[in-house]
C-alpha cells in the first residue's frame, strides 16, 4: 500500500518517524454514504529512509508490506477458531467437564502462536514496515 505521510523526527540510522493517516474500510468517502462522523487519526511509525535526505516536516510517499499484517491477522483469528473447532471435536465422546476443558485447552493452545508473532514484533518495532519511496 503506498500513503502519504509526514517526517516528524530523523532518528539517525536511515530511519526516521513519520505520522501516517489511519486507513479506514470506508476511506470516509462521506459524499457517498452521508458520512458516519468517524474520524480517522494518525499513526506515528517508523521508516526506512531509502530516498535519502529527507527532512523533517516534508511531505513524503511511503509504501508498506500488508503481508505481515496479514499473516498476524490469521494467527489471531482464525487459528484459534480452527483451535477451538477441533478441541470440540475432539472432547466429543467425553464427559461434559472433560469436554469443556479440552475444547479450552485447545483453544488455548491455538492462541500460542499470535503471542510469541506479538512478542516478536514488539521487539523489532511492529507489524507492518513502511519506507519512504519518494518526495511530494
Amino acid at each position: 500500500m503506498t500513503q502519504t505521510a509526514t517526517v516528524e523526527r530523523l532518528l539517525g540510522d536511515g530511519r526516521v518517524l513519520i505520522s501516517v493517516a489511519r486507513q479506514t474500510a470506508c476511506a470516509h468517502n462521506c459524499a457517498e454514504c452521508a458520512g458516519c462522523g468517524g474520524r480517522a487519526g494518525s499513526l506515528e511509525v517508523r521508516a526506512v529512509d531509502r530516498i535519502g535526505g529527507v527532512s523533517v516536516g516534508e511531505k513524503v510517499l511511503v509504501r508498506s508490506d500488508n503481508r505481515p499484517l496479514l499473516t498476524t491477522a490469521a494467527l489471531v483469528y482464525l487459528l484459534p477458531a480452527a483451535a477451538f473447532l477441533v478441541g470440540y471435536g475432539l472432547g466429543t465422546s467425553l464427559s461434559p467437564a472433560l469436554h469443556t476443558l479440552v475444547t479450552i485447552a485447545v483453544t488455548a493452545l491455538g492462541a500460542v502462536p499470535a503471542l510469541v508473532r506479538d512478542r516478536r514484533s514488539r521487539r523489532a518495532g511492529g507489524v507492518v514496515a513502511f519506507e519512504i519511496v519518494g518526495r511530494l
